[in-house]
């Protein structure tokens, strides 16, 4: 098998990806309603731990993708834990964010390591979903920072935690929007 095949029979025996995207996608959504609805400590440290829940759901519902099974070429699961795991890179700086009581901007530093983290994805998966998807992110989680600098001041952590609940909730939203077009291809 080579390794353009590799890629179009790993797409199709896992949906594209669109397990993790759902997975990951439900609990930044979680994470937005949580900057509104309790403390920024509670919520920043809700986004730094989404992981240890998403990455489960993900991988459960990755095996329950129909079609057929995961393709196995040598060398190419090394890489494939190569590309998850670099993100683990980044974590030491968010928990530093977390540690100083930088609450409110956990979910942008988090969102930088989510955008780097699935580019190497769209080759992975044979699909330019991913530039687009990371792209999408970049972009409305910059709108959603924007828009909340720029509103009545509501005393600064109040504010802070609206950007940052806006900044997860769009997040949320491209990845579940980028769930269902995954599971579409």
């Amino acid at each position: 098998m080579t390794i353009s095949e590799y890629v179009d029979a790993l797409g199709e025996a896992t949906g594209h990806g669109w397990g993790f995207l759902a997975a990951y996608g439900l609990t930044w959504a979680l994470c937005g309603v949580l900057w509104w609805r309790s403390s920024p400590r509670v919520a920043a440290y809700a986004t730094l731990f989404q992981g240890m829940v998403a990455l489960p759901l993900a991988l459960g519902l990755t095996a329950l993708t129909p079609g057929p099974p995961r393709p196995v070429l040598d060398g190419m699961e090394s890489l494939t834990i190569l590309l998850s795991s670099g993100q683990l890179l980044a974590l030491p700086v968010v928990i530093y964010l977390v540690a100083s009581k930088r609450y409110t901007t956990v979910p942008l530093a988090m969102v930088i390591v989510l955008v780097v983290h699935f580019a190497p994805y769209s080759w992975l998966y044979g699909t330019p979903l991913y530039l687009v998807m990371g792209a999408a992110v970049s972009v409305g989680a910059v709108i959603a920072t924007a828009r909340s600098t720029g509103e009545p001041d509501q005393g600064s952590e109040r504010a802070g935690s609206t950007g940052a609940g806006r900044v997860a909730l769009t997040t949320g939203a491209v990845l579940l929007v980028s769930a269902a077009i995954a599971w579409l291809l």
